[in-house]
C-alpha cells in the first residue's frame, strides 16, 4: 500500500512539473487546440460535401439485383390513395372527391387485408427481394399515400398501427415545410419511426416535363436531400406528380431513387422496369374484394 502512494505522488510531481514549465504548457495546449480545431475543419467540411454533393453515389442507395430476380415479375400491386376523408358525393369538388377514400372503407380494407392474410410491404422490402434477401410474399401489397395529406396523419395512420400494417407516404418537401393542410416534419418522422415508409413527391408538385434542367434538379434531387435530412434515412422511392413524366425526368430520377411509381394501370413489379411501377387508383367506390380478386387471378 505504501510502495503505491508513493508512486502516486512521484507520477503527480512529475506531471506538475512538466507544466510548470510554461513553454511545454503553451505547447500542449496549442497541440490540443490545434486537433480539435483540425476535427472540426473536416468535420464541418464532411457535411458541407454532403449538401452539396451531385454524385450519385452519396445520392442513391446500392441495389444489385440477383441473377434469378432479373427476369422475375413481382405480382406486388401498388395501391394509391389521396384523401383519406368522408367528401360528399355532391360535392362541387369533384375531383376531391374522385381521389377520396373514406377512413370507414380504409378500415375495412385493413381488416379484409388481416382476414385474408394480405402483407403490406415497402420499397425496401422490395429492395431486399429483388437483392435475394427476402423470399418473394405469397400475398402482397404496396400502400402508398401521394402528397402528404394531413389526414394521412390524422386519419390513415392510426387505422394502419391498429391493424398492424404499414403505407409509403410520399411527400411534398415544400408543403412539409410551409402548408398546415399536409402532415409537418415531425408527424412525418412518427410515421417513419413505426414502420413506414417515407417517398420523395418532389418540391412543390409541378408537371415535371414542363420545367428547366435546374428546376427539375430541385424538384427531384434537392428535395429527396431536404426529405433525408429531415427524417434521417436515406428515401429510395418517388411518385412522379400527377403521373407526368417523360425519359428526361426519369434520367433525373435514375440519379437520386431505385423505384419510381407511375399513375399508369397495373399491378406488377417488373426488375427491367423499376423507374415506371404501375399503380391501381383507390376512388370512393373501389371495391375492397376485388384486392383479394387480383391474386386469385394470378395463380
Amino acid at each position: 500500500m505504501k510502495k503505491i502512494l508513493i508512486i502516486t505522488i512521484i507520477i503527480f510531481s512529475f506531471i506538475n512539473n512538466i507544466f510548470a514549465d510554461e513553454k511545454f504548457g503553451e505547447i500542449f495546449i496549442k497541440g490540443v487546440s490545434y486537433a480539435e480545431n483540425i476535427l472540426n475543419e473536416n468535420y464541418k467540411n464532411f457535411l458541407d460535401k454532403i449538401k452539396s454533393s451531385d454524385s450519385t453515389e452519396t445520392l442513391k442507395q446500392e441495389m444489385i439485383i440477383s441473377p434469378e430476380m432479373k427476369e422475375k415479375v413481382l405480382k406486388i400491386p401498388s395501391y394509391m390513395f389521396h384523401y383519406i376523408e368522408n367528401v360528399p358525393k355532391n360535392t362541387k369538388d369533384k375531383l376531391r372527391y374522385n381521389l377520396s377514400f373514406s377512413p370507414e372503407n380504409l378500415e375495412k380494407l385493413m381488416i379484409y387485408l388481416k382476414e385474408n392474410n394480405i402483407e403490406t410491404i415497402t420499397h425496401w422490402d422490395v429492395k431486399e427481394i429483388l437483392e435475394g434477401k427476402k423470399a418473394i410474399p405469397q400475398k402482397a401489397i404496396i400502400l402508398g399515400f401521394d402528397d402528404g395529406h394531413l389526414d394521412h396523419y390524422t386519419e390513415a395512420f392510426p387505422i394502419l398501427k391498429k391493424y398492424g400494417k404499414k403505407g409509403v407516404f410520399f411527400v411534398v418537401s415544400n408543403f412539409a415545410s410551409t402548408d398546415p393542410n399536409y402532415m409537418n416534419w415531425e408527424q412525418i418522422r412518427e410515421l417513419q419511426a413505426a414502420g413506414n415508409e417515407i417517398g420523395g413527391h418532389s418540391f412543390s408538385h409541378p408537371n415535371l416535363t414542363t420545367v428547366n434542367a435546374k428546376e427539375l434538379e430541385k424538384q427531384v434531387i434537392e428535395s429527396k436531400k431536404e426529405i433525408e435530412k429531415q427524417i434521417g434515412k436515406p428515401v429510395i422511392s418517388f411518385a412522379y406528380p400527377i403521373g407526368k413524366y417523360n425519359e428526361t425526368v426519369k434520367k433525373c430520377v435514375e440519379k437520386a431513387y431505385l423505384f419510381a411509381r407511375t399513375t399508369k394501370y397495373g399491378g406488377e413489379i417488373n426488375p427491367k422496369k423499376l423507374l415506371e411501377i404501375p399503380t391501381l387508383r383507390i376512388t370512393p367506390d373501389f371495391s375492397i374484394k376485388n384486392v383479394g380478386k387480383y391474386f386469385e387471378k394470378k395463380k
